[in-house]
């Protein structure tokens, strides 16, 4: 029969209907006690809570109760000494400007490397975190790989971890060191147990630079091998891991280190030391770029360079990717990368990846201050003190 004007289908009435029927429900569970709301959102794993919270804004307290905000941070402070020859800035100058960053970007936890005992020393003035390891005779050390140890070794760093005391306490810790394609360099692997909320791995690692593609997939193996060691006496416990890998993410090493290909080409490997790029699980779960900052689509975390520039501007390290015979595009140049365990992606969730580039001095000087607080201009007067004593 002829269809009636009543029966036709109008997509403004449907949908009308549907938010009605879903603001009814909204209020519904809003009515309910808090104790019964809250085992209401007791299933939800993290996508589901951060879907609830972005869905309705008055649930969204009741969610965020149940999400634990992380934010992580990785920095190569590089080592001591030499610095001018190498066109960079004293550690003297470094030093305040590190602490200025890290207060003002304020993270839960600080992944450090080329961090010897005597700098995380001189770093007393972040008074709010605790840190392993403090020296290198509070370190349980296990070398894998080559038994065979060397004596002239050019890394003496801590590759420390340090997180804050009010959200975490520090329930174990070690590191594993194994032997560089050239034998004054080790490449080290410190990790964590922490607990807040819940139980926490950290774990920092530092690899040898300038290596061939084959060196770069060992280290990768070597890696695997070492978060499989740790998960197998923390089974179930979710684990991140970042650092300074000195490659990008366009070679098989990444692929070898990430999962990926281990699985696909039956080259073996345990399922549960898999890890993701935070880039890759924003993508997942902020699949929404519009306000992103991209390069060829690729998220670039506000950097579309290499994150190491040789002591020049970030402008250079853009320079320097572009030169490089590498497909990396946007955040696949970085070598400073941050992952999460492929198995605790319920738990753990992507909000937000960035490079921070603003940390010179005067970006974090404070209104009013000196240009000069850095300690250059306490330089100048040694200096000039130094030369009047001449004449």
């Amino acid at each position: 029969p002829p269809l009636r004007p009543n029966d036709c289908w109008h997509p403004t009435r449907d949908t009308m209907t549907k938010r009605l029927k879903t603001t009814n429900e909204v209020s519904s569970l809003l009515k309910l006690p808090e104790e019964l709301l809250l085992k209401c959102l007791e299933p939800l794993d993290m996508r589901g809570l951060l879907c609830v919270s972005l869905s309705c804004r008055h649930l969204r307290a009741h969610a965020m109760r149940r999400v634990l905000p992380l934010r992580v941070m990785t920095w190569n402070i590089r080592f001591k000494g030499g610095e001018r020859k190498l066109g960079g800035w004293d550690w003297e100058d470094r030093l305040p400007v590190l602490v200025g960053v890290v207060e003002r970007e304020n993270p839960d936890i600080l992944l450090l490397q080329e961090d010897t005992a005597e700098l995380v020393a001189e770093l007393r003035s972040l008074q709010k975190y605790h840190s392993f390891p403090r020296g290198t005779n509070e370190m349980k050390t296990e070398i894998i790989g080559e038994t065979m140890f060397f004596h002239h070794r050019v890394n003496h760093e801590l590759c420390g971890i340090l997180w804050r005391k009010n959200l975490f306490e520090y329930l174990d810790g070690g590191q594993f060191e194994w032997k560089g394609s050239r034998n004054e360099w080790v490449n080290v692997f410190t990790w964590v147990l922490l607990k807040g909320n819940t139980q926490l791995l950290v774990f920092n690692t530092h690899l040898e630079s300038g290596l061939g593609q084959l060196e770069k997939q060992q280290n990768s193996k070597m890696l695997r091998h070492a978060i499989g060691k740790i998960l197998k006496h923390f089974e179930g416990v979710p684990f991140i891991l970042g650092g300074d890998f000195n490659t990008d993410k366009s070679g098989f090493d990444y692929k070898i280190l990430t999962g990926r290909e281990l699985h696909t080409f039956r080259l073996g490997g345990d399922k549960e030391s898999d890890l993701v790029d935070v880039f890759t699980a924003l993508d997942e779960d902020r699949p929404d770029k519009r306000f992103e900052p991209v390069f060829n689509n690729v998220r670039t975390g506000g950097h579309n360079g290499t994150t190491y520039n040789s002591w020049r501007e970030p402008e250079q390290a853009i320079v320097v990717s572009n030169h490089k015979n590498s497909k990396a595009e946007g955040h696949e140049r970085h070598i400073d990368h941050i992952y999460i365990g492929h198995a605790c992606r319920d738990i753990i969730r992507a909000v937000d990846a960035k490079v921070v580039i603003n940390s010179s001095s005067e970006d974090i000087r404070k209104q009013g201050s000196s240009p000069c607080f850095c300690g250059a201009l306490k330089k100048c007067k040694r200096a000039w003190s130094a030369k009047a004593k001449e004449l």
